[in-house]
């Protein structure tokens, strides 16, 4: 043999050694294939995978299987070909008269423009987006919506026809088509003017049965049992290749090239692989004949997709291509080291011995029954196998049994003996589920039982005996068991086993809640290990690996803390995630499982088998949400409904997706389920964005508002209710002015009428006084004084009650009354006083007012109070001063005796000084004058004090 062949020989027979110990995944009937028979495999521009049947096509996302046949559009459910072109379309091939494609579920189909014949599609080929049906002698093209005859391969003759047996149409700028030479094992090729270009010998190729087809715009293929050719029709080099030679195998049946994205892949029988640039196989990958799968095909995350004729389809993922699986579907109940070797104990065939060089496991003891464990005990340079029913001990290489049974029982228990040796204070230890015992070294006999209920599992540790139970921790001391309480915290849960990690540091694995960090004084959880069922645990340097019910937990040591690391699970290539023990070395992390035993490369790098997320089905008020139709009217109580479907070949799929929708959320929500509804939006712009891993998807929309939600209408409603509440505040200010003008009004009138009446008061008083007065001179005979003090009195009356009409006069007409009144008085007073009026020539008398008979009051007091009591004669003087335009002053200044008392005390009644005060309170109620009044005495200290009158007075 060869050297080249002998290696690949060997490299054949490893490979498929290695590939027999995988895991696939097996696809069948029972999981939603329409059929067992399945012809090839391809992944479309989306990422779906595409299996083709003899009963339908099915299309497949990593969790559901949907299935199109004649039913859905198919015009035959024996379909054995397809393509998949990168505008999204998935081309059917079968004999039928019609065919087509596959486009966003839906099928559409095309007749044969020659009504009612078959297109047999025996040699197909693809360009592009260009489908070229073609049978032993028609070549198709789709054309205005049915298939034509594009190309009859009959039509070429020439002098060496009887020689000729087929033709091929080629898609070329040079290169019309190949004439093929079956009997000379030769085939020529000929330009678009029928010139021979090139004639080359292809012994053992050319043959009716040869798989054939232009594959790529440079590319013509050919492939045989026992090999496959290319011809480069740019350079027209022509190059074969053995199978034997490739890969190692003689007879490949259903070889076939296909194009996969921009790569050419090979497969077989028996193996898949690549052509290099060279048109060599590369990387090809074998799968073991006990699958009898005749088609491989790889997607473009790695994955090996293999369909057999009676079996489905088989799957397996890269990651798992770089896994080593032994005792597929055996319980491996756990991992011991003894010795710095590791031993597997599997239930019902024994332990076994695991080689690090060969990566395998040999056969070390064989007990068919359940396997405890496996102890080394150094102080005593044994080991010690313990089962349910024998006990197997290693000395110098020696393997002694013993064997216990029912006759064996101490305090009325059945007692199994040990599952677990330790040894402590020169005696062995062992557990069992109702207590621990203590063991005689030398004949393995039972010394003493300590009953403790629920005992899990026993351990040595600051030479201390631990025992862990179902309600926490226990340790043997002073011959008894007694609990272990913690400064910080308590534990009473389910202990399923204890680990040392240093010589002060223990790990305590739970049933369901988790690892803790102890030093027996104080107790931690693990962070990142919460809630989980832990059955083992593994130290290596610096890291913890537990074994748990979700995978294998790798934590690091930073920090003086540990940290969780990476989680290895399903989607890591475990056989489930499981795990009851777990072993790492240099290179290998190895887990055992109740379906088998896993070697992994250690540090593997995750690998993500999503694909793609995307938007199955949108719908706001059971509309559709299209690129086209994404607008919408609103409606009350409306309702958002979004279908996610994702592409994920993951074997464990636990699918969360986080999302918002904007502008309503700002914050990302999580979801496990893959239907997102939304209730009465408003109307609004919105983009529900929908993230899974890394991979974002979103939608947007518009809810458009009713005539009455636009921006305009709710501007043009806030006005108007703007101008209501500026209307209904405008209303009922001005209803409070109303009122309040109507008040004062009425204060108004109120003031008016007293004014009138305190007027009313003054007239009398000056009447009753003059009268008394003329009745003087009448009585005295002085007849002549009384008619002029008549006159003057009629004069001063009737300009009086002329006066006494207006509530308001002229300085000149109140000088004048003021007068005419001084004159009367001074007769009266038989010529006691002098009066003079001053009057500023600032001031204007005739356009500023008083009110009517502010003064005579004053006046009168000067005459009749302080001029009347004075001894002697007395003068009165009045001033009229100018302060501005709107204010000015009035003095009256008298000599007279001073300021007298305005009030009888007799009678209690108010004279009319008195009466000026309420005046004057009224007047300035008004608001029509603000008059300012004051009196002072001139000289307290004399007899004749004198008094002064001040008046500031100012019309408002």
């Amino acid at each position: 043999m060869k050297p080249k062949k002998l290696h690949i020989t060997i490299f054949c027979i490893l490979l498929w050694s290695f590939s027999f110990a995988q895991q696939y995944t097996n696809y069948t009937t029972k999981d939603g294939l329409p059929s067992n028979h399945v012809y090839t495999i391809l992944q479309d521009a989306q990422g779906f995978m595409w299996f083709l049947t003899d009963k339908g096509m099915v299309k497949y996302n990593g969790s559901n299987f949907t299935t199109f046949t004649t039913k859905d559009g198919l015009s035959n459910n024996d379909v054995w070909e397809a393509f998949t072109t990168p505008d999204g379309k998935i081309w059917y091939f079968s004999k039928a008269s019609s065919l087509g494609y596959i486009k966003n579920d839906s099928v559409v189909s095309f007749p044969n423009s020659t009504r009612g014949e078959i297109i047999n599609p025996t040699y197909s080929f693809q360009l592009g987006n260009d489908i070229y049906p073609m049978g032993t002698n028609k070549l198709y093209h789709l054309k205005n919506g049915t298939w034509k005859i594009f190309y009859t391969l009959k039509n070429i003759t020439d002098d060496e026809d009887a020689y000729i047996h087929d033709y091929t149409k080629i898609f070329h700028e040079n290169i019309n088509y190949l004439k093929v030479h079956y009997k000379n094992e030769k085939f020529s090729i000929h330009d678009h003017d029928q010139k021979k270009l090139k004639e080359i010998y292809a012994k053992e190729i050319l043959h009716k049965h040869t798989v054939r087809g232009q594959i790529t715009d440079s590319l013509f293929f050919w492939t045989s049992n026992k090999m496959y050719s290319i011809l480069n029709l740019n350079t027209l080099k022509f190059s074969s290749y053995n199978f034997k030679d490739e890969v190692g195998i003689e007879v490949v049946n259903y070889s076939r090239i296909n194009l996969v994205g921009d790569q050419l892949q090979i497969t077989g029988t028996g193996f898949v692989g690549f052509l290099d640039a060279d048109l060599h196989i590369k990387n090809p990958f074998y799968f073991p004949s006990t699958l009898h799968a005749h088609f491989g095909f790889v997607d473009n995350l790695n994955t090996v997709w293999l369909s057999t004729f009676n079996k489905g389809i088989y799957k397996l993922p890269y990651l798992q291509q770089q896994i080593k699986y032994l005792f597929n579907e055996d319980k491996i109940q756990g991992f011991n080291v003894l010795n710095g070797e590791l031993y597997a104990n599997i239930f019902n065939k024994g332990i076994y011995k695991f080689d690090p060089l060969r990566k395998e496991f040999n056969e070390f003891i064989k007990v068919e029954e359940y396997i405890f464990s496996a102890n080394e005990i150094e102080e005593l340079g044994k080991n010690y196998f313990t089962t349910k029913t024998k006990i197997f001990i290693e000395h110098h290489n020696q393997l002694t049994t013993v064997d216990f049974n029912e006759g064996q029982k101490q305090s009325g228990i059945l007692n199994s003996l040990a599952r677990k040796f330790i040894f402590f204070e020169d005696y062995l230890y062992g557990n069992f589920s109702f207590g621990i015992n203590k063991i005689n070294t030398n004949d393995v006999s039972i010394e003493k039982e300590y009953i403790q209920k629920g005992t899990t599992d026993i351990l040595t540790f600051k030479n201390r005996l631990l025992i862990a139970t179902t309600n926490g921790l226990r340790e043997l001391k002073n011959d008894s068991i007694h609990s272990i309480y913690f400064k910080n915290n308590t534990l009473d849960t389910s202990i399923l086993n204890l680990t040392k990690i240093t010589d002060q540091l223990l790990l305590i694995n739970t049933d369901g809640f988790g690892s803790y960090l102890t030093n027996l004084e104080t107790i931690q959880p693990l962070k990142g290990s919460e809630f989980l069922i832990v059955q083992d645990a593994f130290i290596e340097d610096k890291s913890l690996w537990l074994a748990t019910n979700t995978g294998v937990l790798h934590f690091i040591k930073k920090d003086e803390s540990y940290k969780l690391n990476r989680t290895y699970n399903q989607n890591d290539g475990l056989p489930n995630n499981n795990i009851n023990s777990v072993y790492v070395n240099e290179t290998d992390l190895i887990v055992a499982t109740n379906s088998g035993l896993a070697i992994l490369p250690k540090n593997q790098k995750k690998q993500s088998l999503l694909l793609d997320v995307f938007i199955k089905k949108a719908s706001y008020n059971s509309e559709t949400i299209t690129t086209e139709n994404n607008s919408f009217a609103y409606v009350n109580n409306n309702t958002l409904s979004v279908e996610v479907s994702r592409i994920d070949f993951s074997e464990d799929q636990h699918t969360s997706y986080t999302y918002k929708l904007e502008p309503i959320q700002k914050t990302w929500s999580t979801s496990v389920t893959n239907v997102f509804n939304f209730n009465d939006l408003q109307p609004n712009t919105y983009t529900l964005k929908i993230a899974s891993n890394t991979i974002e998807k979103q939608i947007s929309f518009t809810i458009k508002p009713l005539w009455w939600q636009t921006l305009w209408a709710k501007i043009g409603g806030i006005f108007l209710l703007l101008i209501g509440i500026v209307f209904t505040v405008w209303r009922i200010s001005k209803k409070s002015q109303e009122k309040k003008n109507e008040k004062l009004l009425q204060e108004k009138q109120l003031s008016e009428i007293q004014l009138k009446a305190l007027r009313s008061q003054m007239n009398p008083h000056f009447v009753f006084n003059s009268l008394a007065a003329i009745q003087y001179y009448i009585n005295n005979n002085e007849i002549k004084a009384s008619e002029t003090y008549l006159v003057k009195f009629s004069k001063l009356i009737r300009q009086f009650f002329e006066l006494s009409k207006e509530t308001e006069i002229n300085l000149e007409q109140e000088i004048k009354l003021i007068k005419n009144y001084l004159d009367i008085e001074k007769l009266r007073f038989k010529e006691k006083f002098e009066y003079q009026i001053h009057i500023d020539d600032l001031l204007n008398t005739k356009t500023n007012k008083i009110p009517t008979m502010l003064l005579q009051p004053i006046v009168e007091n000067a005459v009749n109070h302080g001029i009347f009591n004075k001894m002697d004669n007395g003068k009165i003087d009045i001033y009229f001063k100018f302060i501005d335009e709107k204010n000015f002053q009035i003095e009256i200044v008298d000599d007279g005796v001073g300021v007298v008392n305005t009030q009888n005390k007799a009678t209690k009644k108010v004279k009319s000084s008195n009466v000026l005060d309420d005046r004057l309170k009224y007047l300035n109620q008004s608001e029509n004058w603000k008059i300012i009044y004051k009196t002072e005495e001139l000289h307290p200290e004399l007899t004749d004090k004198g008094n002064k009158s001040t008046f500031i007075i100012t019309q408002l």
